[in-house]
């Protein structure tokens, strides 16, 4: 897997996702290599499987989780109307609106926190509308580095 599932399991949110601009920092440096990933989520209060990942994190995306983040969501920056970003100590806050609620929308807040270079975690809600119905979505994601080489 690559670096969406690093940050938080944003497979579920991707096609909704936006680019967020915001200086590079060191301070939240994470290990390169591989990493397992355990989720356990909700949709409209109903638990779903828990689901345990493996990605590869490569060197350029360990020195900046928020690089890593915009990453994940360049392709759709245009079709948001709110992004930000805050960093605070080792917690990194995300937010977003993207889309049109009479068509097709999403709401979406995560924490991430970095406890330390070898493991981190993230929560996220978010509230997707679609032709008037919402889906509301929990993800909490909690990260364990493996080894310095990634399997393939």
């Amino acid at each position: 897997m690559g670096t969406t599932a690093r940050v938080g399991g944003f497979g579920l949110f991707i096609l909704f996702g936006a680019m967020i601009a915001c200086p590079a920092r060191a301070a939240n440096e994470i290990q390169p290599g591989a990493w397992q990933d355990t989720e356990i989520s909700s949709v409209n209060g109903k638990a779903e499987p828990q689901k345990v990942s493996t990605d590869c994190v490569k060197p350029e995306d360990a020195k900046d989780p928020v690089k890593m983040i915009q990453a994940s969501f360049k392709d759709q920056a245009q079709q948001c109307k709110k992004l930000n970003v805050k960093e605070n100590g080792n917690v990194i806050l995300f937010e977003m609106q993207c889309g049109d609620p009479k068509q097709g929308s999403i709401d979406m807040t995560m924490t991430y926190t970095v406890h330390s270079p070898q493991h981190t975690s993230s929560t996220t809600t978010s509230t997707m509308t679609i032709m008037g119905q919402k889906t509301v979505s929990t993800l909490t994601t909690e990260s364990k580095w493996l080894a310095a080489a990634c399997v393939k």
